[in-house]
């Protein structure tokens, strides 16, 4: 599973893939307005054909970018996971050490509530 930091490259590596594929049909549109093709039949299948691609690029540059968010949430909830987890570890130890310094008598120190599970998909 992965952790924070490979969250962190993954949205990265998205963000740099959506902003990728907005560039994708650059050189076929630039070709269209040099004149290459002017007028007739074929000049406007193709900038119709780019029209439509240009719209499957555009959801697929809006998919990517909402993969790159949901990375980033991920990697964040790995963060928070790993600190309630490390905090847990050092109140535990504390409550330990209440528990056998405690007066022979006196009612036992509460243990620590353990943090919340985190989802499955989170390493730590």
């Amino acid at each position: 599973m992965p952790f924070a930091e490979d969250y962190d490259t993954a949205a990265i590596a998205l963000d740099a893939a959506a902003q990728t594929t907005t560039t994708l049909l650059d050189p076929a549109r630039a070709a269209l307005s040099q004149g290459v093709m002017v007028g007739g039949a074929l000049s406007s299948v193709v900038s119709d054909e780019l029209d439509a691609a240009g719209s499957l690029i555009d959801g697929i540059t809006t998919e990517l970018g909402h993969l790159a968010t949901t990375c980033r949430e991920r990697a964040e909830i790995c963060r928070q996971a790993l600190a309630a987890g490390q905090a847990y570890h050092a109140d535990y130890a504390d409550y330990q050490a209440a528990l056998r310094d405690a007066p022979p008598g006196d009612p036992p120190p509460q243990p620590p509530e353990p943090p919340v599970t985190p989802p499955e998909w989170v390493n730590h």
